[in-house]
């Protein structure tokens, strides 16, 4: 009973599915947003251990423009992960287990720009998230953190030219369903590697969220995940169209008779990833 109801509300928040336009999701994109180094952990009394070589990975939701995000769901026959092989990393001072109530001030400070979080477009307050490759330099970035913190510019686009942060005057926020034990994985201090939904959803009331280049690429970041482990994941989102229909993605077993489809970003490893360049 209580999945009947968490289906039925879910998706009537999102009105039903009348019928497709054509699909609108063109992928998922896992960025990798930074690689810790010893000096980042300097300051580890305020923002908590960070081992050296960690990752900092953004997930970001690809949709063609004119369609939105609007929830990233798990139910009984298509569960939700996202696992790391060790613990996520979470800032104690600052950190949030969605980063639009982070102040944007407590960025320049230390490590608090890694936290782990999940999201519906922002990476900050005021801040919607953005590829650091199509980051506008001269715009919006905070530009100076403390002395010796992100200086790790290895085979990355540095976070002192390009922080992935973009000003809005709307931040749209998550919404969360069933989704209590959350704050275990991915509150100030992680007690799980796991994030795992089989009845619940995070979700952006309304129409949904587009990304900050909505008219080009339309990325919406979805989650930041902050690890010195691997990272995988398996994730079933619920996207909108331009003519008001719904589109449901899942990772695995897509039903037709449901109106289910499926794409393989949806399904992620980064040992495979690496595995893939050691042979390249």
């Amino acid at each position: 009973m209580k999945t009947l109801k968490f289906l039925t509300i879910l998706f009537v928040l999102f009105l039903s599915l009348k019928g497709f336009t054509q699909d609108g999701l063109e992928g998922v994109i896992v960025e990798k947003f930074y690689v810790s180094t010893k000096a980042d952990n300097a300051g580890k009394l305020f923002s908590g251990d960070l081992k050296k070589g960690s990752v900092t990975y953004r997930i970001y939701i690809d949709l063609k423009p004119g369609f939105r995000f609007q929830a990233a769901y798990g139910t009984p026959t298509h569960p939700l992960t996202i696992q790391s092989s060790e613990k996520f990393y979470n800032h104690i001072e600052a950190g949030n287990i969605q980063p639009n109530i982070i102040p944007e001030r407590t960025y320049k400070k230390n490590i608090a720009l890694l936290d782990s979080w999940l999201s519906v477009g922002a990476c900050g307050q005021g801040q919607l998230g953005i590829l650091k490759e199509i980051d506008d330099a001269n715009s919006d970035n905070l530009g100076i953190f403390e002395k010796g913190y992100f200086r790790n510019k290895k085979k990355l686009i540095p976070l002192y030219e390009k922080d992935g942060m973009k000003r809005a005057e709307f931040v749209p926020f998550p919404t969360f369903y069933q989704m209590d034990s959350l704050s275990f994985v991915l509150g100030a201090a992680s007690l799980s590697n796991k994030v795992e939904i089989n009845n619940g959803a995070w979700a952006c009331l309304g129409k949904g969220s587009v990304g900050a280049d909505s008219l080009s690429t339309n990325c919406v970041l979805i989650g930041q995940l902050t690890t010195h482990g691997n990272l995988n994941f398996e994730l079933n989102v619920l996207i909108g169209a331009p003519n008001g229909t719904s589109q449901k993605y899942v990772a695995k077993n897509p039903v037709v008779e449901e109106s289910e489809w499926t794409h393989p970003d949806l399904i992620f490893n980064s040992e495979n990833k690496k595995n893939k360049s050691k042979k390249k």
